[in-house]
This record gives structure tokens, C-alpha cells and sequence, in this order.
């Protein structure tokens, strides 16, 4: 019953199998996972399966396998699938199915299609109808958040579900033969389940590509919706063979595909007719192009558009005006009401992308051994940034190391310190805090330093600065005589702390981007055409997504997959090129890191030295601001949100922003298309930890034992706040991304009056005197695009006034 896809018709949804063994269990749930609707790296479509079907297909492998081994054995192997499979990311990806008409019945009544049996009405072999609940006369399974389900019948020859699933199975069986020892045979119970997964998955894709022919897509099942846990994608009811030498239909029919697989009847490569009922789907939503099309026909607008240096919503961002100006466009987009913590949208518990990471997987100490990213820690940050503009980070790693979290506790003690002191001493902002100014000696127009309010003093902050290198001495020199230097000394422990966040994460995405494009793979050209390559391919289904990598790694791809012109190939790197390609990626990460962010500190020696040639000089001053703000709601009637500080990107590597007590920051989340408060992700994720340990988890703070000397040791109030941190994309990080990540658009709002919310944001900015390198940062210029060819040779400077919107460049 593991696999059995074909419940009674009364029992719509199986949600576990009758088999009480975990690793049944635990196969089932993967066997019956949902793709999530996410954004995912665009490339070029490879004949091949996703990332996300490798993925499941490989942890299906392992949970099945481990019935072939040891009790011991199974332990040790079931807790290493647990801790992949939790920290593998869902990239999904869609097939370029042909656009093959999907007849409907005429007849939209129970009776129009028998059940169990396929349609071969005048209409066509294909057909959808919306599915009828069991025992009722009529109407249509509809749920409220206006998902749909119907009942299809597909034609194997319009979908080819033949070589398609003769793929599938393929890749299937390429993992398998590395999970077993050489020379041993997978065993033959392990076949049929590979064979049943096979043609599940090719059904799965031709159902979504015969929905999306009739403005379909397919959607989570309302228990997966409101539970979150994963359902069926739809239920077999009938399953018809094509004969392999007639090209007919065989005559006799299946209840599902373990029933064809066990009888034998079928094989890999066999195309096959299937009806699936209650499949989930809803009105799919408008193609942007499409739109536009229907709005602009002759292309007036889009070629005004361009001369003025914008971007239309359907077009890649091919220049750093563009960039700018789309950031603009979305931040004009995003919607303007603000609402209480009780009614915002705080991310999804356990949800990949909003879940929190822990420090300690961001560093370089945490990269593969051969000098790779990790691929978990890759895919969780391209995901939380890709898809949700922000990764949250727990600087304790789960309650393990606090020296971070130290550094940032002091930190909120000397800010709030500061605020106090104007409070109890109004005349600090006019007879001792400088107003905003451009720093001495800064090497930039954009080194401002200084205390500013605005809004009535809702919104006050003072913007400070780091001498290149003197960590002590911090701009305004003001503030210090407020604070005092132990208190700036805590603030430069911060700064470090949140700042060696940042540039692990830009490391991570920089090389995530480059490695997705291949950026250095050393190109050859070659006439050979791929091996596995044949005339049918051009017309099979084509699934997008899957890098060059993890094509070669499967099988799948055995020779080449770009075409440079109609009788040349790409070359086809070798599997050790391509890590090599990944080694080099992650080195030139680490660079551009190191390099071009600024962490006021100077430039390393072998830095300099390599960029002799490049760089023009920098200030004494660090371009990458500490901001300690405070943001009220005293002009509000009370109970009323106030967007305080609108909605606006950053020209910044990333954003830096220490969770607060009180929360307020919101990011416009691309996935969800709502305001996110990730510092409600960030409480959710502490209350959850506390209540696994049996510890309050309505607690606001923590206790912890630090070395005192001399064997001594003290008690240390930590509040719970200082342990996350909050990294925003930011411009210059969709650049460095090849426009992959865009720039987090966000804002910030404030509660009912006498509320006030304090915040210690670090700006990562570029070095001034670094002229861009492209090649050194991103390998091949042949595939670096017109965004990143523009900033050859530019100084960063530059580059960032380059960035700013058209608006902003007429000021």
C-alpha cells in the first residue's frame, strides 16, 4: 500500500500508508510531496528532470533502501536522510510541456465520464471536468480560497508520457546504482518501486501541463493548505497501456500504476492513458506579458520605456539604470497599509526559506572540504532571499555560542542609552549632536555622518561611522561623549559581528549565482552533438532548472546541453571540471567578500597587490554606515499603525538588522506578495525552542553562565532578542547575483503610541576606491550579461551612482 495512488472513491486523500515501518512512513511523505510555487534560477531548458524531483527522488531511494540493511544500519542511514532532507531545499521547476488542446466534455454532469474508465468521445481522447463530491448530485468540489478540483483524462501520445517517463526512470535508476556496492544488482523489489515512481512523476507533469493549457495551475490541497502538511496531487482511477509494437491500446485497463508495474505489463518507456480525479487546481493568474501585450500591441509604450532607461515587468534588467529603476518600480507598487502584529503576516513555521539559520552553517569553516559551498546552506539562503528578501540568523546557533549575541545585548544597551540621554537632555541634538555632513576626510560624498529627526521626532537617528582600521574611533566623535567609549567599544563588537554575517552571506549568493550559470567552466567548442541526444528529443517535454552539474551527476546528460549553433555544442565539462568550475566560484565569492565589501577595515596586502591596477584610493572613513534609530507613533491616534519610514530598496550589498523587541521592520515578501515581519519569525522561532527544552516560552529574556577568571563564573542577562539577526538583499547584491536576488524592498512601521522601536541597522557598502573586475569576480565575460559588463572597469563609486533610479539622477 505504500505507493498506492488509487483510493476508493469515498476516501479522497490517503494521509499514511497502512505499513507502521518509519521508513514506509517517511517514504510515503516524500512520495506524496507537493512542489511549492517558488522563484527559481532561470536557465536555459535541459532535457532532463529538476533539482526538486532529484531531490525527492534520491530521499525516496534512501528511505526505501534502508529495508535492505542492518537495524544499526538503518538508524545511522535514517538520520542522515533526516538532516539532508530537512536542509535540501524545494527548488522547483516546471516542464515546457507541448500546448496540446485539453478537451472538455459537453456533458459537466457525473455522468459524463465513466468512472475508472477512459473518455473516447468525439470530442478527443483528452478531457477535464470539474470533479463531483461522492454521494452528492451535483456541484463541484471547490474550496474557499478558491481551489478547484477536477477530473482529467490524458492521452499519453499528446503528453509523451513514453519518453518521459523512460527518463524519469532513468535518473532513478543512476542513483540507485551509486547507493549500493559495486557489482551488486539493485534488488528487484526495489525496481517496481522505481518503476511506480517513474510513471507517477511523468503523470504528475503531464496533469500540470494539461491543466495549464486550460488557464489551470495545479495548487495545494486544502489540508495541505490550511495544516501544511503535504497531500496527493490527485487520485488514478485508470490506467491504459499503449502496446510498444502496435501503437495501440492495450485491453486491459489498471487501478493504478502499482497495479501495472506488479502485473509486469509495463516498462519504462511505454507510453500510457491515465484518468486522475480530485486534482487541486486554481485560476491561473495573468501572464504579465500577455498584458502587456493586449495594453501596448504596436510597442509604443515599451520603446518609450527603453529610451528612458526602464524596465517593463516582463524584461530582464540589462543595466544599472534599469536596476535602479526597477527597484523604484516595486517599492511604488507595493502596497501602503500597515497592519498590528496580531493580523501581519509572520512567515510559515518549518517552512524552508522562512526558517531560521544558524550561524555557524554561513561560515567558510563550513564549506565543503573541497572548497565548495555547502549545497543545504546554499539553497536556504538562495531561497529565503529569493523568494522572501530576507534570511534570519541565529547568532547563538541554537543557544550554543553567545559571544555574538554578547556583542549585540551591549549594543542595544548603549542605543538605548542614547535615546535616553536626548530624552532627558533635549539640548543634545542642537548643542552637541552635528547635523548630517559629509565625514572628514571620507574619500566620498556618500561617507554622511551626523544625528537627524524627522517626522515631529517619530523618526530620529544618528548615522555612524568607523575610522578605516581604528575600530575605537567612531564618527561622529559626539557620540562618544554620550556614550563613552566602553559603549563604543560594544558597538564595534557588534558592527564586526553583524558584518562577518553579511559577507559570508554575499559569498554564498555570489558564488550560488555564478556557479548556476557555469561562469567557470573553461568553454570548449566541439561538433560533437550529446550522446543521449536524438531527433525525438526536440519534440520531448523540457524541464528547466537543473544545472550542468547535476545533469552530468544523474546520467541524464551524457553530452552536451547548450546549443552555439545549429552543428556546434558547447563543450561538456567532466564531472571534476565542474567542480573545479565550483571551487573557482566559491574563491572568486571570497574575493569579491573580502574585497569590494567594506568592512572598515583596510584592504589585505595580497589584495592590494592584486589590485594595482584597479583600485584609485579609499577614505579613512568606512562607507558602511551603524545607524542607531529610534521610530515612534506619537502623531497617530492610538491603536493606529503608522508606516514610518516608506517603502524603499537599499544600495547595499545587504542590510544588516539586529532583530528588536518590539517589532516593525516589514519586508515586501516576492513569494507570498505580502508586507513580512520577520521579527515575529524570529520571536516564533525562540518560543519554539524554549517550549521543546520545557522552558517559558513567553520569557523575554535568557540566563547564561560566562568565565569570570580564576575558575569563576557569572551570571548574564541576555535578552531574547539579541540572539537574530536579519539580512536584506540589497542593489548591489542583485548585481552581484546576476539579478537573481532582487533587491529586498522594505519598510518600516510603528505601533500605537508609546510604543517606540529602537534599531541598529549596518548599511554593507562597496569600497569607493575598487574599480570593478568582472572577470575576477565572476568568471567567463561570455556569460556574464549585459548588467555585469556595464560595471567593467567602473569604480564602485560610480557604479553606485549609476544604480540610483532616473528620478533621483535628475535631482
Amino acid at each position: 500500500n505504500l505507493f498506492n495512488l488509487s483510493p476508493p472513491h469515498s476516501q479522497q486523500t490517503v494521509n499514511t500508508p497502512s505499513c507502521s515501518n518509519p521508513h514506509c512512513v517517511r517514504a510515503y511523505r516524500l512520495y506524496t510531496i507537493r512542489e511549492k510555487k517558488k522563484m527559481t534560477f532561470s536557465r536555459p531548458p535541459l532535457l532532463t528532470m529538476s533539482k526538486k524531483q532529484l531531490f525527492s527522488a534520491f530521499c525516496i531511494l534512501n528511505s526505501v533502501n534502508a529495508a535492505f540493511l542492518s537495524n544499526t544500519q538503518q538508524q545511522q542511514q535514517h538520520a542522515q536522510l533526516s538532516k539532508s532532507f530537512t536542509s535540501t531545499p524545494a527548488v522547483t521547476t516546471s516542464f515546457g510541456l507541448p500546448t496540446t488542446f485539453l478537451h472538455t466534455p459537453k456533458s459537466t454532469s457525473s455522468t459524463a465520464v465513466n468512472v475508472g474508465k477512459m473518455d473516447t468521445s468525439d470530442d478527443g481522447p483528452n478531457w477535464i471536468e470539474p470533479s463531483i463530491p461522492t454521494g452528492l448530485g451535483g456541484g463541484s468540489v471547490k474550496s474557499s480560497s478558491g481551489v478547484e478540483e477536477y477530473d482529467m483524462g490524458i492521452f499519453g501520445e499528446s503528453y509523451q508520457t513514453g519518453p518521459l517517463s523512460q527518463k524519469m526512470y532513468d535518473a532513478l535508476m543512476t542513483a540507485a546504482s551509486k547507493r549500493f556496492p559495486p557489482g551488486q544488482e539493485i534488488p528487484s523489489e526495489l525496481l517496481d518501486v522505481y518503476m511506480t515512481y517513474a510513471m507517477d512523476m511523468t503523470a504528475r507533469e503531464a496533469t500540470k501541463a494539461a491543466l495549464d493549457t486550460n488557464g489551470l495551475d495545479m495548487a495545494e490541497p486544502e489540508q495541505s493548505i490550511t495544516t501544511g502538511e503535504d497531500g496527493l496531487w490527485g487520485n488514478i482511477a485508470n490506467v491504459q497501456l499503449i502496446d510498444l509494437e502496435t501503437g495501440e491500446i492495450e485491453e486491459e485497463e489498471y487501478t493504478s500504476f502499482q497495479e501495472a508495474v506488479e502485473k509486469g505489463d509495463w516498462e519504462p518507456g511505454q507510453t500510457f492513458n491515465f484518468v486522475v480525479r480530485n486534482v487541486p487546481a486554481s485560476t491561473k493568474d495573468i501572464d504579465i506579458s500577455q498584458l502587456l501585450s493586449a495594453l501596448d500591441p504596436e510597442g509604443a509604450l515599451r520603446a518609450e520605456a527603453k529610451d528612458k532607461g526602464m524596465t517593463m515587468p516582463d524584461e530582464d534588467v540589462e543595466s544599472l539604470l534599469a536596476l535602479g529603476n526597477d527597484c523604484e518600480r516595486r517599492c511604488e507598487l507595493s502596497p501602503r497599509e500597515a497592519n498590528d502584529e496580531s493580523s501581519v503576516f509572520s512567515g510559515k513555521m518549518g517552512v524552508r526559506g522562512y526558517s531560521v539559520i544558524s550561524r555557524s552553517d554561513l561560515l567558510q569553516d563550513s564549506m565543503n572540504r573541497d572548497g565548495t559551498e555547502n549545497r543545504a546552506t546554499l539553497f536556504h539562503t538562495m531561497d529565503a532571499l529569493v523568494s522572501h528578501s530576507c534570511l534570519i540568523v541565529d547568532l547563538s546557533d541554537g543557544g550554543t555560542s553567545y559571544q555574538s549575541t554578547m556583542a549585540l545585548s551591549k549594543m542595544w544597551e548603549a542605543t538605548s542609552t542614547f535615546f535616553t540621554a536626548i530624552d532627558e537632555n533635549p539640548e543634545l541634538e542642537t548643542s552637541t549632536l552635528p547635523s548630517m555632513d559629509v565625514a572628514e576626510d571620507a574619500g566620498s560624498r556618500h561617507a554622511v555622518v551626523g544625528y537627524a529627526s524627522y517626522k515631529g521626532g517619530d523618526m530620529r537617528f544618528v548615522e555612524t561611522r568607523f575610522k578605516r582600521g581604528e575600530k575605537a574611533v567612531m564618527m561622529p566623535t559626539e557620540v562618544e561623549t554620550i556614550l563613552g567609549a566602553d559603549s563604543i567599544q560594544s558597538i564595534a563588537e557588534s558592527f564586526d559581528a553583524m558584518v562577518g554575517v553579511g559577507k559570508d552571506v554575499v559569498r554564498i549568493a555570489t558564488a550560488a549565482s555564478s556557479m548556476e550559470v557555469d561562469a567557470f567552466v573553461e568553454r570548449k567548442k566541439t561538433s560533437k552533438q550529446p550522446s543521449g541526444y536524438t531527433e525525438e528529443d526536440e519534440e520531448m517535454p523540457f524541464i528547466s532548472g537543473l544545472s550542468l552539474e547535476d545533469a552530468v551527476t544523474t546520467g541524464l546528460v551524457e553530452g552536451i546541453e547548450e546549443i552555439d549553433d545549429e552543428d556546434n555544442w558547447d563543450y561538456e565539462p567532466s564531472e571534476n571540471e565542474l567542480t573545479l568550475a565550483s571551487i573557482r566560484a566559491s574563491e572568486a565569492a571570497i574575493r569579491l567578500a573580502d574585497e569590494l565589501i567594506d568592512d572598515s577595515n583596510p584592504l589585505k596586502a595580497e589584495s592590494i597587490e592584486a589590485l594595482e591596477s584597479t583600485a584609485v584610493g579609499e577614505g579613512s572613513v568606512s562607507m558602511s554606515p551603524h545607524r542607531l534609530c529610534r521610530y515612534s507613533n506619537t502623531q497617530q491616534k492610538e491603536e493606529v499603525m503608522d508606516e514610518v519610514f516608506g517603502a524603499h530598496t537599499d544600495t547595499t550589498f545587504v542590510t544588516l538588522i539586529p532583530a528588536a523587541s518590539v517589532s516593525g521592520l516589514e519586508v515586501y515578501d516576492e513569494d507570498a506578495a505580502v508586507w513580512f515581519r520577520p521579527e515575529l519569525m524570529a520571536r516564533k522561532h525562540w518560543e519554539a525552542e524554549r517550549r521543546e527544552r520545557g522552558e517559558d516560552p513567553s520569557a523575554l529574556t535568557e540566563t547564561i553562565q560566562i568565565a569570570a577568571g580564576d575558575d569563576e563564573t557569572e551570571e548574564v542577562v541576555i535578552p531574547w532578542h539579541a540572539r537574530y539577526l536579519i539580512v536584506m538583499p540589497g542593489e548591489l547584491l542583485q548585481l552581484t547575483s546576476r539579478n537573481e536576488i532582487p533587491a529586498a524592498v522594505h519598510r518600516v512601521v510603528a505601533a500605537r503610541e508609546g510604543q517606540s522601536r529602537l534599531s541598529a541597522p549596518v548599511l554593507l557598502r562597496a569600497r569607493t576606491g575598487i574599480k570593478m573586475n568582472v572577470e575576477r569576480y565572476f568568471g567567463n565575460l561570455d556569460v556574464a550579461g549585459p548588467l555585469l559588463m556595464e560595471c567593467q572597469g567602473i569604480p564602485m563609486e560610480d557604479l553606485h551612482d549609476a544604480m540610483q533610479p532616473s528620478s533621483m539622477q535628475k535631482q
